[in-house]
């Protein structure tokens, strides 16, 4: 009888957790918790193989840009090679280039973008 309970209340928080929550806050408008994890990976492209290795462009610095570096794009298939680019450089930003990231589900694309310095 207990390892049942155990087991429903088991299920229970699961389905809680996986499910997200709402609750109503004094405003009258409901405050929707997303569970862990769920923005960083629901969108992302994922290949099932690791992509090809980097590949390391001769470039010379070009005043008013950054380089975005070069990097793979996974098509369904097979991987794609996206050459870098120069971009103009925003005040009071430094760019992340492009990546790949290893997870339990295969590799996860994780695209360019500006950072707040």
């Amino acid at each position: 009888m207990l390892n049942r309970a155990a087991a429903l209340v088991t299920l229970t928080l699961a389905a809680v957790l996986a499910t997200g929550c709402a609750e109503q806050p004094s405003n009258g408008k409901p405050v929707v918790h997303r569970p862990l994890f769920e923005s960083t990976y629901s969108h992302d492209l994922v290949a099932p193989r690791e992509p090809p290795p980097f590949v390391y462009e001769a470039i010379k610095d070009r005043p008013g840009y950054v380089r975005a570096h070069s990097y793979w794009k996974w098509n369904g298939k097979d991987f794609i090679f996206v050459p870098g680019e120069w971009i103009p450089a925003k005040p009071d930003y430094r760019y992340v280039d492009a990546r790949w990231e290893r997870h339990s589900d295969g590799w996860h694309f994780k695209p360019g973008y500006w950072l707040p310095l």
